[in-house]
C-alpha cells in the first residue's frame, strides 16, 4: 500500500472529488470543506421534538459547545477507486481546540458520496465552524489490486434521520453530569426521609413503652421489689 503524492493528487482527483479545487491539495492530502448541514446533539433540557440538523448558509458559522456531539457533512462530494483506499482526520487546528473524530478513520474502496464525521468537543470552549471552511482532511493510498468486495451502496448526501434518532442523550457528558446531580439529590431526599420515618419509629416504640407496655410490667416489677425488700 503507498500514498498518492501530491503530483497523483493533482492529476487523479479532478476526476474524484467534485467540485475540486487544487490549491486545497497540501503535502500528499486534499483538505475537504465543512458542507451545508450540521447536527449538534441535544442539551439535557432540549425536548426530543426540537432536534434538527441546522442549515447553514454560505460562511455561517456554528458553535459546537464543550461536551457535545456533533454530526459534520462534507462539501464534497468522494469517489474512492476499488483499488485504493482513503484515510480521513480532523485538521489538527480544530484538534487542538478539543474537537476529536469519533467515527471511522477510513473510508472503504467503491465509495461514493459525502463525508459524514461525527466529532464531540473535549474542550472547555465552544468550537465554530463555518461552512465553506476546510475543517478535514483525506490520504489516498493505493491497494496491491482490486477490493473483491468494494463498498457497493451509494453514500452520504445529507445527514440522514436515522443518525439523528439515535439516542444521542446517553452520550453526552454536560447529560451525564445532571443526571448524577439529579442521583445525588435523590439519595439525599432518601437518606432525610429515611432519618424522619426512623425518628418517628423511635418516637412511636418510646410512646409504646411508656402507655402500653410499663403499665403491664409495673405489678411485675412492684412485686419483685417486695419480695427482695421482705428477704
Amino acid at each position: 500500500m503507498s500514498f498518492w503524492s501530491s503530483q497523483t493528487l493533482r492529476s487523479r482527483l479532478p476526476r474524484l472529488i467534485e467540485p475540486f479545487h487544487q490549491d486545497h491539495i497540501q503535502s500528499a492530502s486534499y483538505e475537504l470543506c465543512l458542507g451545508d448541514e450540521v447536527y449538534i446533539s441535544a442539551l439535557p433540557d432540549t425536548p426530543r421534538n426540537e432536534r434538527k440538523k441546522v442549515t447553514l448558509r454560505n460562511q455561517e458559522t456554528i458553535p459546537i459547545p464543550p461536551g457535545q456531539f456533533a454530526f459534520l457533512i462534507t462539501s464534497e462530494t468522494i469517489k474512492i477507486p476499488n483499488n485504493a483506499l482513503a484515510l480521513i482526520s480532523m485538521k489538527f487546528k480544530y484538534k487542538s481546540k478539543g474537537l476529536i473524530n469519533v467515527s471511522g478513520l477510513h473510508v472503504d474502496p467503491g465509495y461514493s458520496g459525502k463525508l459524514i464525521f461525527a466529532v464531540y468537543n473535549a474542550g472547555p470552549l465552544h468550537v465554530h465552524l463555518a461552512r465553506g471552511e476546510r475543517v478535514f482532511a483525506i490520504w489516498y493510498s493505493n491497494l496491491d489490486e482490486d477490493d473483491e468486495k468494494p463498498r457497493n451502496k451509494i453514500g452520504y448526501d445529507v445527514i440522514p434521520t436515522d443518525l439523528m434518532n439515535s439516542p444521542d442523550a446517553v452520550s453526552s457528558l454536560p447529560v451525564l453530569v445532571k443526571r448524577l446531580d439529579e442521583l445525588e439529590k435523590k439519595v439525599d431526599i432518601y437518606y432525610v426521609k429515611q432519618t424522619i420515618v426512623w425518628g418517628f419509629i423511635i418516637v412511636f416504640i418510646g410512646v409504646l413503652l411508656k402507655l402500653v407496655v410499663e403499665p403491664l410490667i409495673q405489678p411485675l416489677l412492684n412485686m419483685i421489689q417486695s419480695s427482695l425488700t421482705i428477704s
